[in-house]
């Protein structure tokens, strides 16, 4: 036998074997990725959530209209305007028979105009909405919003859903503000005020995720628990 043709086989042989490593341990990743992917996008498309912005005097509902910014006009100083923020309504609309957690937000943007151009305000102000269901100082879950604004300025319904019925059902969440508990001293009279409602909802178990929090914040939550919102 030729030693050295051995020799200069070797290096091939090890080369060869460290490329089919290479290639073996990028397909077995480029699966488990597909797969990953697969899953996620599989398990969110369950379920669909969005929220629904009315106003309603007790006699007439008027659309929720958006402007160029995507953002509802309010009225919060004429109480017989049709978009007079005491008669704000926000429902969540919510279908799927997938588990997931809803939380929702109202932005507030107060702003001026003037000369064309608008300048947004520096106002603050922890909005007094009235909702339909606030959760109760009792602690665990409960099919009621919790109010975590000053944590985060999210209301979370406090507890893992999901809806055997086929169509969309409605959680009511606003049904009302206190416009007399608002200090209109501290707003300029020529401010306009514009929300957007923000609902959101994530598969039960990938919270931290998404959403970026370790725990829920109700207390004693249990993410395994789910309830269903359709009876």
């Amino acid at each position: 036998m030729n030693k050295s043709n051995s020799k200069k086989n070797m290096p091939t042989i090890l080369i060869l074997a460290v490329a089919a490593f290479v290639m073996l341990l990028a397909a077995t990743i480029a699966l488990f990725l597909t797969v990953e992917d697969f899953s996620r996008l599989f398990s969110v498309s369950n379920f669909t959530c969005r929220g629904d912005v009315y106003f309603y005097d007790g006699s007439t509902a008027s659309a929720a209209v958006k402007n160029a910014d995507g953002m509802i006009s309010v009225d919060y100083r004429n109480p017989t305007s049709g978009n007079f923020i005491e008669n704000l309504k926000v429902n969540v609309k919510y279908s799927g028979y997938g588990v997931g957690l809803i939380r929702v937000r109202v932005v507030e943007e107060w702003s001026q105009t003037s000369g064309g151009t608008k300048t947004v305000m520096p106002y603050t102000l922890k909005m007094p909405y009235t909702i339909s269901s606030p959760y109760e100082s009792s602690s665990g879950n409960q099919k009621k919003w919790f109010d975590n604004r000053d944590a985060d300025n999210f209301y979370y319904f406090a507890a893992p859903v999901y809806s055997s019925a086929d169509t969309e059902v409605s959680i009511p969440l606003i049904i009302g503000f206190v416009a007399d508990e608002i200090d209109l001293g501290v707003i300029s009279s020529s401010a306009a005020l514009n929300i957007a409602v923000e609902a959101d909802a994530v598969q039960v178990n990938r919270y931290p995720q998404f959403w970026g929090i370790n725990s829920l914040p109700w207390t004693n939550a249990l993410s395994a628990v789910s309830e269903d919102i359709s009876g």
